[in-house]
């Protein structure tokens, strides 16, 4: 005979490999009318949801997935992992903002969210919204910063100063992304480029004053 329980539907859940099955389980769970309401607490409900949620996202049910984690943060407000998860579902889906919304109310939560704010930046940076999105990836910069995530960070935000022309800053961003990481292939390219647009405009300014004389 099959488990008939709610804790043990969580457990196998939580070990079951395949998303469906783990839906399947979490489902079961949500779908329970007699759990005992000590153990089954709203922040345990809230996790079942948004482990019901990240599963769905595997499969590709972004709709349904981003459903799972409304009813989580109903049921737990202040969790930003799940406000973070549902920000990033709502952003491969181009719902860009409701995602924004996700990040934001995230910082009130947590000021100093990492992935909030590289997150939101992306999302800035997606709509050509280029100085926010610079804004954004300057929160998360510290002092010392030799690991490969802020790399990454310093990367997105030279490909932002890119998209505004200022190709000085794009530059002095890709550089500080080879101190970190010194192979990173498309630092190395975008530092060229923006090397080679600096010059040509500097070139195109210098000309330009030549003329007037």
């Amino acid at each position: 005979m099959g488990p008939d329980k709610p804790e043990e539907w969580f457990k196998l859940a939580f070990d079951a490999e395949d998303p469906e099955e783990k839906i399947e389980y979490f489902s079961l769970i949500l779908e329970y009318e007699h759990l005992d309401p000590e153990l089954w607490s709203n922040e345990a409900m809230a996790l079942v949801w948004n482990n019901k949620g990240i599963a769905l996202s595997f499969l590709g049910k972004d709709e349904e997935a981003v459903e799972c984690f409304r009813q989580s943060v109903f049921l737990n407000k202040n969790d930003v992992d799940v406000l973070c998860n549902m920000g990033v579902v709502l952003f491969n889906i181009g719902r860009y903002e409701e995602a924004i919304k996700c990040y934001n109310r995230i910082l009130v939560l947590d000021p100093k969210n990492e992935n909030a704010w590289v997150n939101k930046g992306d999302i800035m940076e997606m709509m050509g919204n280029h100085n926010e999105a610079i804004e954004c990836y300057s929160r998360v910069h510290k002092e010392i910063e030799l690991d490969n995530k802020f790399a990454v960070v310093w990367h997105k935000k030279g490909l932002a100063y890119f998209g505004l022309g200022q190709y000085e800053d794009a530059a002095e961003c890709f550089t500080r992304v080879l101190k970190i990481d010194p192979e990173h292939s498309d630092a190395i390219e975008n530092l060229k480029t923006a090397m080679g647009n600096t010059k040509k405009m500097n070139d195109d300014m210098k000309y330009q004053s030549s003329s007037c004389l």
